[in-house]
């Protein structure tokens, strides 16, 4: 299995923490981690190359990065770097259906590629006095009042970063219904949670409560698939991890994603990602790094 990085409620009792990296001081540089949390770091000075599940991506200063839940990841440098980085799990920034929508729906977590964006200069004192308010707070005993301002800090963190995205972009974004984009997060959050145990459309829309067809239609208008293929998706990537980053077996792997038989991962796989099981491992062979057992 892959070691996981945890927020240690311990020292970190409200759920997130606030960390200055720097690269001559980081254990993590050039080792392969998955967290249970999500992240969000500002490149304060020098440059470093993320690996988040094979997509990388080369961050400079005063650039940000972000880590979805389970993504395995890497950093690589040729430079000495310091990072603004903040980590919180769900239970610290889920108060409302209203912030698990968001978080769901947050572009950063939720793409196929790994994103960044460079910090607008009348943003970048803004970001070090939330950090700075932060860094404070994240150690201290549980208060109902400082837990709603650092919800409210991490929150407009996202929001800054969201919208100097949107800000960028060059093509018009499409709208969709509310309730269609609600249900297509909904769905794709429920298949990176079940995706060992459900590997089925009829499920995943039957713990909707919506028909096969409305889910269809959602999917394929909002994400350009079927969800079919968003499930199958889903499955290649955690498949991915598990053969780059672990020493099981392709049989271990196979009985670990709940498939009944080992030739029919080995099937599903090589139809999906269009190279075996096998093969696919070779390419990282030489440079497979097991993840440590490690916690932040």
């Amino acid at each position: 299995m892959i070691e996981i990085l945890t927020l240690d409620k311990k020292h970190f009792p409200s759920g997130y923490s606030v960390h200055l990296i720097k690269s001559q001081e980081s254990p993590l540089l050039n080792t392969s981690l998955r967290s249970s949390f999500y992240q969000m770091f500002w490149l304060k000075s020098g440059e470093l190359t993320l690996n988040v599940d094979n997509n990388l991506i080369d961050i400079n200063k005063f650039e940000c990065g972000f880590v979805g839940i389970n993504q395995v990841f890497s950093i690589d440098t040729k430079t000495s770097f310091e990072v603004l980085l903040v980590c919180f799990n769900e239970d610290f920034y889920c108060r409302t259906d209203l912030d698990r929508q968001f978080l769901t729906s947050c572009v950063f977590f939720n793409s196929e590629h790994a994103l960044k964006y460079k910090l607008h200069n009348s943003l970048r004192k803004i970001i070090e006095q939330y950090y700075q308010s932060l860094s404070h707070l994240c150690r201290k005993p549980f208060d109902d009042l400082m837990y709603h301002f650092a919800h409210n800090t991490v929150e407009r963190l996202l929001l800054f970063s969201q919208k100097e995205l949107l800000d960028r972009a060059y093509s018009p974004i499409e709208t969709f219904k509310k309730g269609d984009v609600n249900i297509a997060n909904h769905f794709r959050k429920l298949v990176k949670d079940n995706l060992k145990q459900l590997k089925l459309v009829k499920d995943y829309a039957d713990l909707l409560n919506i028909p096969v067809k409305s889910l269809n239609e959602i999917c394929n208008a909002i994400y350009g698939m079927s969800p079919k293929k968003v499930i199958t998706e889903e499955i290649v990537i955690e498949s991915k991890r598990l053969l780059r980053y672990t020493n099981m077996s392709v049989k271990e792997i196979a009985f670990q994603l709940h498939f009944l038989d080992p030739s029919n991962f080995i099937r599903f796989f090589t139809n999906a990602a269009g190279i075996s099981p096998k093969n696919y491992r070779t390419q990282f062979e030489e440079k497979r790094v097991y993840i440590p057992k490690s916690k932040l």
